[in-house]
């Protein structure tokens, strides 16, 4: 009986020695020493550790400790806003607008800003979002975010909250930065050829395909990307428009059957008789290989 309250009386008396607090205390000082003797190696395992509250804590010691890591908070504040506690991410954008010089820091501090209303914007019902403040203020945002220094992943992010917002010109201009970062450059383009179409600017698009075609040499996909953008001006009634498009690049595609057909039949849409049969005799003049006849 005795030994066993004895030691439970160890027990707490250990506790008490070393409770919660001391022990919060104890991990703050292995971070300060490990910040003394590993400076750069803490900080890198702090960005790419995923937050959580241990992380957390580590993070917001180390930034107590060296305040200027704008990196860090800037990284913090991006996990925090995945997590929904915006806010703490506030705090730390705070921060960073205050102090931070450089541009390329200010820029991001931007971007994570506007992704606050935007979520919020997006938490709200369907029918309630068009025309309230919170998406005048979302759209706000957005605009002072130059996407050019965002990352790949960040950027696609960027046109997605663009065209939620109904800013097409801006998602536009994120898939061109795409477009000029990828080894297919031609992706982008199709892809803001594909959102101009369907709201309407047939002009906008037809272009965009034409930039595709020119961005590549694969034959077959430069054929396709010329044939859409006819299509698309032609969907538009721009037929003139298109048809000044076919003779301006149609010697590209002068040995192209189906190439040769479109134009033909879109210089009949459009009214032109002698650039119909001037196509005309151009498709007669191919044998069945596409080659020119003897």
């Amino acid at each position: 009986m005795s030994s066993t309250r004895y030691g439970s009386n160890v027990t707490d008396e250990r506790w008490r020695v070393i409770g919660p607090s001391e022990l919060v205390v104890l991990a703050l000082l292995v971070v300060l020493v490990c910040w003394l003797v590993f400076p750069r190696d803490l900080s890198s395992v702090l960005r790419s550790a995923r937050l959580d509250a241990v992380t957390l804590s580590y993070a917001r010691s180390w930034l107590q400790a060296k305040p200027d890591d704008q990196e860090l908070r800037l990284l913090m504040a991006a996990d925090l806003i995945d997590l929904g506690l915006f806010q703490q991410a506030t705090e730390q954008l705070d921060y960073v607008a205050d102090h931070a010089e450089r541009g390329d820091l200010l820029n991001q501090e931007a971007w994570l800003r506007a992704r606050l209303p935007f979520m919020a914007l997006m938490a709200m019902p369907v029918a309630d979002r068009a025309g309230s403040p919170l998406a005048a203020r979302a759209s706000a945002a957005l605009r002072r975010v130059d996407p050019v220094p965002l990352g790949d992943q960040e950027l696609e992010r960027y046109a997605d909250m663009a065209l939620l917002l109904g800013n097409l010109d801006a998602a536009v201009r994120a898939y061109h930065v795409l477009a000029e970062r990828q080894g297919s450059p031609a992706d982008g383009y199709r892809r803001s050829a594909a959102q101009l179409l369907a709201h309407g600017r047939y002009r906008a698009a037809a272009d965009e395909s034409l930039l595709a075609m020119e961005s590549q040499t694969d034959a077959a996909e430069r054929q396709a990307d010329f044939l859409r953008a006819l299509a698309t001006l032609q969907a538009g009634g721009l037929l003139d428009q298109a048809l000044a498009e076919g003779r301006r690049l149609w010697p590209t595609f002068a040995d192209q059957p189906e190439v040769l057909y479109r134009l033909m039949n879109l210089a009949r849409a459009a009214g032109d008789h002698a650039g119909a049969q001037f196509f005309a005799a151009r498709l007669l003049r191919l044998d069945g290989t596409g080659a020119p006849a003897p």
